[in-house]
């Protein structure tokens, strides 16, 4: 196989994707957009064997996003039995202030992935960071009225329940 590349190599059959170092590794580029970039460097293959220091590692924040995501699937699976309960046993105040913790924060999750997809924060720096502490805000705001209503009013089963059957009583009113 290595003397297939270094004939293709030498010959210039690869376009000029291959190229040998004086180690004897070969490094294959590949297109990015600032041109033509090499994928290995010649200092891993120092005597045929890779050297653990030169080896990048993952960051520690790429093993955050498979935590993220079981987090996720985990306030959505918790959310299903709560709004279950709240339409066939109705208002519960146990219910109630779950969903007033569940709903937030599953809301906050699912904008949470909108900002890290469309600000990142290696091209939108300030803005990135502004708009995750806003967020913070709102999720936080959005408690604060569940609780208060929880606790002032009649919870949010029954607060959702009027809210949905507004419209119907407001037309069976007018007859």
């Amino acid at each position: 196989m290595s003397t297939l590349l270094t004939h293709l190599t030498r010959r210039g059959a690869l376009g000029g994707i291959a190229r040998r170092h004086a180690v004897g590794a070969v490094t294959f580029h590949t297109a990015t957009a600032s041109g033509f970039k090499a994928t290995q460097t010649p200092e891993l293959f120092g005597d045929d064997v890779p050297n653990p220091q030169a080896v990048p590692q993952p960051a520690e924040s790429r093993i955050k996003g498979s935590y993220h995501w079981m987090n996720e699937r985990a306030v959505s699976i918790i959310s299903v039995p709560l709004l279950a309960t709240a339409f066939v046993y109705g208002a519960h105040p146990i219910n109630d202030m779950l969903m007033g913790i569940v709903l937030p924060v599953h809301a906050y999750m699912g904008f949470q992935q909108v900002l890290l997809d469309y600000f990142e924060a290696r091209r939108w720096p300030v803005t990135s960071r502004l708009l995750k502490y806003a967020l913070v805000a709102m999720t936080g705001l959005s408690m604060f009225g569940a609780w208060r209503i929880n606790t002032t009013d009649v919870g949010l089963t029954n607060y959702f329940a009027r809210l949905w059957n507004a419209n119907k009583t407001k037309k069976s009113g007018d007859d």
